[in-house]
């Protein structure tokens, strides 16, 4: 795995310069749009039984593309959720715009005032991938939130959702998917080998198929609807994106009761 880094670094070194400038003009083009307000829920579906998910992570997490957290990933996925295990499920959100995983370890865990839950879903990825964290400092801090995580609920599951699709994000240039969407992959490889080292730790390796969720949508629609602002996921990705971490949960026959 280290020589397929170096690989990737040689390759793209000498587009760095050039994705830089890149990076800066789309920041300049592209609106600031605000994370999802109402960052805690509850899917009622008069069960007997309730549990408890929190959503951790970056922007992508926070709902940015969207109005509202229930019309976002997180309520997506915990009606999803619910329909699978038959309970209903109470739901909280902890997330960032901007934050890679160190900072998600260092700055969002020590927020956190529940002391039992019955999943936790981590969404991360993004940021890491835009600074080009070094795989080895990757996998350091997602040990570290692993183990941070596991302290505060021993017997909870994680959960890992696929990273992001940044090799068809619409506002970024050839360049720029090339590289980057190489680290994302890369980073999303370590990502899967920390996992495996952890119990009742778990990653989808299958990647998000877009020509599969092109499939499911509208005869006018086209790759652009999947995003919020040509990065940010939409509701209509949110919704697919839960939907594929939830059936794979359901796949990997995890007991939640």
């Amino acid at each position: 795995m280290g020589k397929q880094y170096l690989i990737h670094l040689l390759k793209s070194i000498p587009l760095l310069p050039v994705i830089y400038f890149q990076g800066k003009k789309i920041r300049k083009q592209i609106p600031l749009l605000p994370e999802a307000k109402d960052p805690e829920g509850f899917v009622n579906i008069n069960a007997d039984k309730n549990l408890k998910i929190l959503f951790i992570g970056e922007s992508s997490i926070a709902g940015v593309g969207s109005d509202f957290h229930k019309n976002s990933f997180a309520g997506h996925f915990s009606r999803a959720f619910s329909a699978l295990v038959q309970c209903n499920i109470e739901w909280k959100v902890y997330a960032k715009t901007g934050y890679n995983v160190e900072k998600i370890h260092q700055k969002i865990v020590p927020q956190i005032r529940e002391i039992t839950c019955d999943l936790i879903v981590i969404g991360i990825g993004g940021n890491d991938t835009f600074e080009l964290t070094q795989p080895k400092k990757w996998t350091k801090n997602i040990q570290f939130l692993i183990e941070n995580l596991q302290n505060k609920f021993p017997e909870t599951p994680i959960l890992f959702p696929h990273l992001p699709t940044i090799e068809t994000f619409p506002a970024f240039t050839k360049q720029m998917k090339s590289v980057l969407g190489n680290h994302k992959d890369l980073l999303a490889d370590y990502l899967n080998m920390q996992v495996l080292k952890n119990q009742n730790v778990y990653f989808p390796t299958r990647k998000i198929n877009v020509q599969e969720w092109l499939g499911k949508m509208k005869e006018d629609q086209t790759i652009a609807d999947f995003f919020s602002d040509g990065i940010h996921p939409s509701e209509l990705t949110y919704e697919l994106w839960a939907n594929d971490c939830v059936q794979f949960l359901s796949d990997s026959k995890i007991d939640f009761h």
